[in-house]
């Protein structure tokens, strides 16, 4: 019993590693976007446009929407808008943007679903400026149609112009159990994406938010046979996780904004079990099939998951504990319950940087909720399985 004494010791100690990473995260993130402008002007990257693209299955009010907020933005350099649907969109006039990119029947890749239709819109553009019909020089800014990038974030994206950025996630608050279930989202990217992305090792990435210059769309495709000969899978899910690594394995600047992307959290519990089912399941995936280099699963399976197990092993603590079954040192109680009052205080701010400091309070009030709902919308994806396809949830 004496590792499992010290396992649970440990466990509740993390907050101090939490703590150690958002320091050095916020560091990080300085010290990345200064050097990242020292190297913009030593090299001139002109951009003469921005195509804000979002793919989409039929949610033509959400996206509208999301396109005329981004249009009304003060920009300084033009913005071109791509819708990306499939064929079979009953409502491809419906869509006020300048281009609408519909993706034949006939075409065939190594992805399927969204990333399908993300890679042909890719091969598009590179038609289009070997035909000089698009200039080479331009920044694609990656949405979703549940999302709304912030005029802050695109503005860091022209300023920084790292060859591929990702954004912090903020949610939009739509009801009460959705939004307490999606404060996890700004702690994750506050604890963890900055760090792990601003130290140039990528962890988790979104396609809600993602700036990326014509180089890396030009250069880094959806083909997962880059790195596995196993191509008789195709990329199904996680797709926008596996092109960031990519991007990053294949010697690309990467980094993560501050600045925040307005997602609307899922609308009903079914739809949260089926978002946070293809998160994990597209973990899963890149790991089985092993889509990327070791070191990259590597920091996927221990850090990736380390919310199930850590949330799993940390609460049973919890009864073994009182039942004496498990012993932890006398001299550690008072730095453990130190560490509880850190875990509440790190929340409050990733929150509250993001959502101000009204959610700030209510996201630590409810930090046991969050975290217990999240554990549980993961465990039941975990036992539904695998869904082998790319489910969409309602956004309307």
């Amino acid at each position: 019993m004496i590792i499992l004494d010290y396992l649970i010791s440990v466990i509740w100690l993390s907050p101090l590693l939490y703590l150690f990473i958002l320091g050095f995260g916020k560091i990080f993130n300085r010290t990345r976007k200064t050097s990242l402008m020292k190297q913009k002007g030593q090299v001139d990257k002109k951009v003469d446009k921005i195509i804000f693209q979002i793919p989409t299955i039929g949610n033509v009010k959400s996206v509208n929407n999301i396109l005329e907020t981004v249009k009304n933005y003060a920009l300084p350099v033009p913005l071109e808008t791509w819708v990306i649907i499939e064929d079979s969109d009953a409502h491809k006039a419906e869509y006020v943007c300048d281009k609408v990119v519909i993706v034949p029947p006939d075409f065939v890749c190594e992805d399927l679903y969204k990333s399908r239709a993300l890679e042909y819109a890719r091969r598009l553009r590179q038609k289009l400026v070997d035909e000089d019909k698009l200039g080479p020089n331009y920044l694609l800014l990656q949405g979703d149609d549940d999302a709304v990038p912030s005029l802050e974030f695109i503005k860091e994206c022209l300023t920084v112009q790292a060859d591929i950025i990702i954004g912090t996630i903020t949610p939009q608050v739509n009801g009460v159990w959705n939004t307490i279930l999606d404060y996890e989202r700004c702690v994750a990217c506050g604890i963890f994406c900055n760090f792990f992305t601003n130290l140039g090792h990528p962890l988790w990435a979104h396609g809600e938010g993602t700036c990326m210059s014509s180089q890396v769309d030009r250069n880094v495709s959806y083909d997962i046979s880059t790195f596995t000969h196993n191509t008789k899978h195709k990329l199904v899910i996680n797709e926008d996780s596996f092109y960031f690594h990519k991007a990053a394995v294949m010697g690309y600047s990467i980094f993560n904004s501050e600045e925040r992307i307005f997602i609307l959290p899922p609308l009903t519990f079914a739809d949260a079990v089926t978002q946070r089912r293809r998160w994990f399941w597209g973990q899963v995936s890149i790991l089985k099939l092993k889509m990327l280099p070791l070191p990259n699963r590597i920091r996927l399976s221990i850090v990736g998951f380390s919310g199930l197990w850590l949330f799993s092993i940390g609460t049973l603590g919890l009864p073994l504990y009182y039942l004496g079954i498990v012993n932890i040192p006398a001299l550690l109680l008072p730095v453990i319950f130190m560490t509880l009052g850190i875990w509440l205080a790190i929340r409050a701010y990733t929150i509250g940087k993001c959502m101000g400091w009204k959610h700030a309070i209510a996201g630590t009030a409810a930090s046991y909720i969050t975290v217990t709902m999240n554990f549980i919308v993961h465990i039941i994806g975990l036992v539904k399985g695998d869904p082998k396809k790319f489910e969409v949830i309602r956004k309307e």
